[in-house]
């Protein structure tokens, strides 16, 4: 009988910081080719890892709600007044807008001045960030047809004063994404059992490093890779 030793920790743990149930996540990270959906690749020039491959649940748009005018008050109203007509086009348009760094709440006209003020691009700037949230549904979901959406979208709002919306670049969202840490955990067993096998039945391996954060990144348009950093090591029974 085979042995598998697991030091394995139940910490619920997430990458950039921790994910509370239900949270919709950014996902950021380099795109990567993963027509093997659970292959070993090098993270940060870190560990190797095996992972789970699975669709996002969302595009996320970045938009940037912002005002030019000289005078500071002006510019805060200009920027709500636009972001409120934002809110209601959103809402007769079927688009969800959300706010966050990395778990995404979202706008509704009660909270939207709670949300930070900073500087745009150019002197005399304030702006708020914003994303506008799609379901990815059916194969044929693009980045290219979202963000033509997201364009026809952004042209309809009205501005006021000098405030205008700049767009970002469409990218993807998640929802919890530490519901997935029990099926990559599997994956891991299951691969390095795998690999232990090709040394004979006298073989086991010990696995090291599931107790720690689960990583995310973008692995295609439509696609999020979830993974632990960990190492294994096969010794004689």
């Amino acid at each position: 009988m085979r042995k598998l030793i697991l030091t394995v920790a139940l910490v619920a743990v997430a990458l950039p910081m921790p994910a509370i149930a239900q949270d919709t996540i950014v996902v950021t990270g380099s795109r990567q080719d993963r027509s093997v959906g659970n292959a070993y690749f090098t993270a940060n020039n870190g560990p190797s890892a095996i992972g789970v491959t699975r669709k996002a649940d969302y595009f996320v748009t970045p938009l940037y709600v912002s005002s030019d005018s000289r005078d500071r008050d002006a510019r805060s109203e200009e920027l709500f007044a636009m972001l409120s007509a934002t809110i209601d086009r959103a809402a007769a348009q079927g688009i969800t807008l959300v706010a966050g760094n990395y778990a995404l709440k979202p706008v509704t006209r009660a909270n939207m001045r709670e949300l930070p003020v900073r500087g745009g691009n150019r002197p005399d700037t304030s702006r708020v960030q914003i994303y506008a949230r799609i379901p990815l549904k059916g194969e044929t979901a693009s980045v290219r047809a979202t963000a033509k959406d997201i364009a026809e979208f952004v042209k309809g709002i009205a501005a006021t004063g000098r405030s205008f919306i700049d767009v970002g670049t469409t990218g993807l969202a998640i929802d919890d994404p530490e519901q997935y840490r029990a099926d990559v955990v599997r994956h891991i067993a299951k691969e390095s059992t795998r690999y232990a096998e090709m040394f004979g039945s006298g073989y086991g391996v010990e696995i090291n490093g599931l107790e720690g954060d689960l990583y995310w990144q973008q692995s295609s348009e439509t696609e999020v890779f979830l993974y632990i950093e960990h190492d294994f090591a096969i010794r004689p029974k």
